[in-house]
């Protein structure tokens, strides 16, 4: 009688999920908010696709080549960071003002105080993305290229201490093994 209960219960849980995924596709998207204002065409922005507009853009973020989950994105498991929050705040606040051009100085700011290689890559990004859209890409390359040396650098530091680690650790199971009997 108990299998039958459960059987009967799974398939009346199956029933409800599938009836509020139905319910769910149905629903009318929301109707936009007053205050928001529409995207601007690509050409406005420089050419520039969707996805490299706003906080979104950046390591960790989930955008193809910039990291993956668990890298501090929104909806990937950890919290944004909040410096990240607070540069992506920024930059959206100097673009309104149309204060762009001291973006630059910002991001080297942050580049000279923080030691995040998050929150670096994010910066080096961005200040790339800057830097080239006034078409000055050798700029843009220049920062990029020195971010990738700075997250292989990084890379190889944390190679060397999980291969030293796992050495010591292989060290210590060997010899807390007893010796094989004959």
């Amino acid at each position: 009688m108990q299998r039958k209960t459960l059987l009967a219960s799974a398939l009346a849980m199956m029933v409800a999920g599938a009836a509020t995924l139905v319910i769910a596709q149905d629903a009318a998207p929301p109707a936009p908010t007053k205050g928001a204002a529409a995207k601007p065409a690509p050409a406005a922005r420089g050419g520039a696709p969707d996805f490299m507009d706003g906080p979104g853009f950046g390591p960790g973020m989930g955008r193809p080549g910039f990291g993956g989950p668990g890298l501090g994105g929104p909806g990937m498991g950890a919290p944004e960071s909040p410096v990240i929050g607070d540069l992506a705040a920024l930059e959206r606040l100097y673009r309104e003002s149309g204060r762009t051009k001291e973006l630059p100085a910002l991001y080297n700011d942050v580049l000279a105080k923080s030691q995040d290689p998050r929150v670096r890559t994010y910066v080096y990004h961005q200040l790339a993305r800057v830097q080239s859209a006034p078409a000055n890409t050798d700029q843009a390359i220049a920062t990029l290229r020195k971010s990738l040396d700075e997250n292989l650098s990084n890379e190889a530091k944390k190679r060397a201490e999980f291969d030293k680690m796992r050495s010591d650790w292989e060290q210590r199971r060997n010899q807390a093994k007893p010796a094989p009997q004959s």
